[in-house]
């Protein structure tokens, strides 16, 4: 199985139902992919391959987290959420100043 390589930005998604879960929209989730500030590549510990964290925002500019998995097909992302969890603030090395400060990063 090859696993895609790329750029995260202009990959393939496949958004999973329950990445809608949390009540965003696939329509949100593309947006806020395609206009993400930071993406974390975590490796997977069983060798089959990696997940992508990533920030972003929707049209709204409100910060949502998401993660994917990456296949042969693409990214699939199966969790979005929003407002940002302390954990992907955490991960994203952002404090509650931080958060604040996303609107700066986005912007450079």
């Amino acid at each position: 199985m090859a696993i895609w390589e790329g750029n995260p930005l202009t990959a393939d998604l496949i958004i999973l139902p329950r990445a809608l879960r949390h009540g965003l929209s696939e329509g949100q989730i593309r947006h806020a992919w395609r206009n993400a500030i930071d993406f974390i590549r975590i490796d997977s510990d069983l060798g089959d391959g990696y997940y992508i964290k990533a920030i972003g925002f929707d049209a709204s500019s409100r910060p949502i987290e998401m993660s994917a998995r990456a296949r042969e097909c693409g990214l699939i992302v199966y969790h979005a959420n929003t407002p940002l969890s302390t954990r992907a603030q955490r991960e994203f090395g952002l404090s509650e100043r931080g958060r604040k400060c996303l609107w700066f990063r986005r912007l450079n």
